[in-house]
């Protein structure tokens, strides 16, 4: 099995050992709020989170899905999305599996539930909201 991954255009690379420190300095980008047709299906979106540098932007973008009313999970923990490239202590890549783990623990460091809730507020279908007072207020 391969180790090997590829990166977006434009990575930065990040000491691993850092990370926790730069959780602090990650910003919240953009959330996009996937609302399907009918009851049976889940609201679900993606959230990026950036962290701006003199010339460069590093991200973090992953999948959630909203489990119930305000509550809302990583549609999958180890897929978070990067354009950073993780180096060890000796200046190495990380391997596939680590670098996935690390990210997963910087997501959790982060506290990205309460803007994908306030984007699920601001996106709101009117018949959620509840009743003809909703729609004549929109």
């Amino acid at each position: 099995m391969s180790t090997l991954f590829q990166l977006p255009e434009g990575s930065l690379c990040w000491p691993a050992a850092a990370l926790s420190g730069a959780a602090q300095d990650v910003r919240h980008a953009q959330t996009h709020v996937n609302r399907p047709r009918g009851a049976e299906h889940r609201v679900s979106g993606s959230t990026r989170w950036e962290r701006c540098y003199a010339d460069a932007r590093a991200w973090l973008e992953w999948d959630w899905v909203e489990m119930a009313e305000a509550t809302v999970v990583q549609a999958d923990p180890l897929n978070v999305r990067s354009n950073v490239l993780l180096l060890d202590d000796h200046g190495r890549p990380l391997l596939s599996s680590r670098r996935r783990a690390t990210l997963a623990t910087l997501v959790y460091l982060l506290p990205w539930q309460g803007p994908v809730l306030d984007a699920l507020r601001n996106t709101q279908p009117i018949g959620r909201m509840g009743g003809m007072e909703q729609r004549l207020a929109a």
